[in-house]
């Protein structure tokens, strides 16, 4: 009997406890006359990133704010270089209050000359640390970036206003005939003369452009530019996976001033029986209008291959660089 009243209390209790079970699953999850508890309410947005990180957790992808950037690390070393050169490096004596450091004063003077080119001479890179310099002009292209960047935090240190910086290099100690020009020169640092032939009208041309899916309208980039108009490859959204179909955001992508002058080689540099060659030299930024037909001119800069209206890829000097680079000559 005792046994029989145990065996009942504890159903009776286990009754108990699956009515309090079913009324707190009924207060969470709602019931058909009642909506869901305001906690555990699911909306659209959480349906998809819920369907996001299971897709991610599928691939095997990371989300794209805890992704790593592979990093140049010998080219963060040239930039941290390049950036004590600039600060540091001493030439001529001056007045104010940067003294011999010749470059300070060349930043500290774009904020009043609402400029945004700072021109180095190659014989100072190379006075300040050979290493540094030989490895500018053997792998320029991949420096290029890294030395804007020191350009733009020295600005900034110099007073100069903030923004980017372009380095434009110039006095290489020697310079290549033009028909000397092979593929192997390319990416590097050279220096070329001749005389102006043609120069086109100055045109806008897109720097770095942030792109917006035309499918789930994410925005993508900045991208830059590879000497033509170059898209995203996939959109970042995993969910998306577009690859075609993209809008230009202007209003937040960056361009710049671009000019095409075609330069013919010197009549001293000629072979005999020979016809004359040219060269068509990309200018950019403050570097646009400096030379005209028939003016003598040397230009600093590095050979690159850019598409030529369909029909392939045609040479081409990408002029960065800028004073004494466009000059006269006697």
């Amino acid at each position: 009997m005792d046994s029989e009243t145990s065996v009942r209390r504890r159903i009776a209790e286990g009754d108990t406890w699956s009515a309090d079970a079913g009324t707190q699953a009924q207060s969470d999850l709602g019931t058909r006359d009642e909506p869901r508890a305001r906690g555990v309410q699911t909306t659209s947005e959480e349906v998809q990133e819920d369907r996001t990180r299971r897709l991610r957790d599928r691939l095997g992808l990371v989300p794209r704010e805890g992704q790593s950037k592979v990093r140049d690390e010998a080219a963060e070393a040239f930039m941290v270089i390049f950036e004590t050169f600039l600060q540091r490096f001493e030439g001529e004596q001056g007045s104010d209050e940067w003294g011999a450091r010749v470059y300070m004063r060349q930043l500290a003077q774009l904020r009043s000359d609402e400029g945004a080119t700072v021109y180095v001479d190659f014989g100072h890179v190379m006075a300040h640390d050979e290493r540094a310099a030989q490895a500018l002009v053997e792998n320029y292209l991949r420096l290029e970036p890294y030395m804007a960047r020191a350009a733009a935090r020295a600005r900034t240190k110099a007073g100069g206003g903030s923004g980017d910086v372009t380095v434009s290099v110039h006095g290489l100690p020697a310079q290549q005939r033009i028909r000397e020009l092979r593929s192997d020169r390319i990416g590097q640092l050279s220096g070329v003369s001749g005389t102006v032939t043609r120069t086109s009208e100055v045109r806008p041309e897109l720097v770095s452009g942030v792109f917006r899916c035309a499918e789930c309208a994410a925005e993508v980039g900045p991208v830059e530019q590879q000497f033509q108009y170059t898209e995203p490859g996939v959109c970042d959204n995993p969910v998306c996976q577009n690859r075609t179909v993209w809008t230009l955001v202007v209003e937040r992508s960056k361009f710049a001033d671009w000019q095409r002058i075609r330069v013919q080689e010197s009549a001293s540099e000629i072979p005999a029986g020979s016809m004359p060659r040219t060269l068509d030299v990309i200018v950019r930024g403050d570097l646009v209008e400096r030379v005209k037909p028939g003016d003598r001119a040397q230009f600093t800069g590095s050979l690159v291959a850019i598409p030529d209206g369909g029909a392939g890829l045609a040479p081409a000097v990408a002029a960065q660089t800028g004073r004494g680079d466009a000059r006269e000559l006697a």
